[in-house]
């Protein structure tokens, strides 16, 4: 297992990554960072970003996003946010079947505000685009503060590649596997737990 912190921060090693963790934990600031490595590194006909912003706090400022990056609005409405979710997932499969591979397309999903409105709906599409993230050339953050099987099923977490985790539960830790052994990461109160 690569364990240097340049991998899992630019996600040369894998396409898909649960963040979770409880508020105050860094998950905001890290997403903020992949974000500005994604596109200090790409330009905007090579990397395009799907933003999912429920809170209505991480994208709101001119600032926080170059909109030349934006494959689409910024989405802060789950409802909305669902039917968004499976256009990804139709258009992964279309740039599978093709053979495209550019661009990177770069997906952030921002609290769970869409599992709760209808999780069977959003586990459903969130899996497939995990399944096919590799081949589709896209990358895949889903971050959350609730760790709740009915938010985080133990389905939908054994879809992603990688796992960061900060405090949780004994419970949650037990379940999601996350244990006293996991790799730290030593800048972040977060473990590592590869799939």
């Amino acid at each position: 297992m690569n364990t240097t912190n340049a991998d899992y921060f630019t996600f040369n090693a894998h396409n898909t990554m649960l963040l979770i963790g409880q508020s105050g934990s860094g998950k905001s600031y890290l997403a903020h960072k992949l974000i500005d490595r994604f596109t200090t590194a790409y330009s905007p006909n090579d990397l395009k970003l799907a933003l999912f912003d429920m809170k209505q706090v991480e994208f709101v400022r001119p600032e926080d996003v170059k909109p030349e990056y934006l494959l689409f609005d910024v989405v802060i409405d789950p409802e909305a946010g669902l039917g968004n979710l499976e256009e990804l997932v139709d258009s992964a499969k279309a740039r599978i079947t093709e053979g495209t591979k550019s661009p990177l397309v770069f997906i952030y999903i921002e609290e769970c505000d869409m599992a709760a409105l209808d999780h069977a709906r959003f586990e459903r599409a969130l899996t497939t685009l995990n399944k096919l993230a590799k081949d589709a050339n896209m990358k895949i953050v889903y971050s959350t503060s609730h760790s709740s099987p009915n938010i985080v099923s133990d389905k939908l977490a054994e879809s992603f590649e990688l796992i960061l985790a900060g405090e949780l539960q004994d419970i949650d830790r037990a379940r999601l596997n996350i244990t006293d052994e996991t790799v730290g990461l030593e800048k972040y109160s977060f473990l590592v737990k590869e799939r």
